[in-house]
């Protein structure tokens, strides 16, 4: 057996120039390491290639029970900080979604006030309209009487 170790998942070739499967230990000793390797071991008539990938735990963990309690409780602690994350995650896209809301609102709101603006600008143009007919008149009238004052026209 090699007791090489690698970092990739990338299949291994065999001795017989296959793709090794990756696969994990199921044994006491080495559970859940991962490794390349074949089921037909050599005795019975495969090639025998076998290459870990995972580095096998370290003696020092199994000999100080405490040691492994802190790596679980870190480990807990972890899962407790992506348990956070994943909340305030949560948190935000629905701050996100309330913004939009709000946004669309404003938007709504923006185009009803120019349409509004649009219609009190149309009336002012037609007031200034009426205005410069009545002034239009009155000039006329105006000019009208001071021709008959001139002519003595009655």
């Amino acid at each position: 057996m090699s007791q090489n170790f690698v970092n990739v998942e990338v299949p291994d070739l065999c001795y017989c120039f296959e793709f090794g499967p990756l696969r994990i230990s199921r044994t006491p000793s080495n559970s859940g390491r991962r490794f390349f390797g074949f089921k037909v071991p050599k005795e019975n008539g495969g090639c025998g290639y076998f290459r870990w990938i995972d580095p096998k735990p370290s003696v020092f963990v199994h000999q100080y029970p405490e040691v492994e309690s802190s790596l679980m409780i870190r480990c807990k602690d972890g899962e407790n900080l992506c348990d956070l994350l994943k909340q305030k995650l949560k948190d935000v896209e629905q701050e996100r979604d309330t913004l939009y809301e709000k946004l669309n609102d404003s938007e709504e709101k923006l185009i009803a006030l120019r349409q509004k603006l649009k219609k009190v600008k149309l009336e002012r143009e037609c007031a200034k309209l009426k205005l410069n007919r009545l002034v239009l008149l009155l000039l006329i009238v105006l000019i009208v009487k001071w021709f008959f004052n001139i002519y003595g026209v009655r």
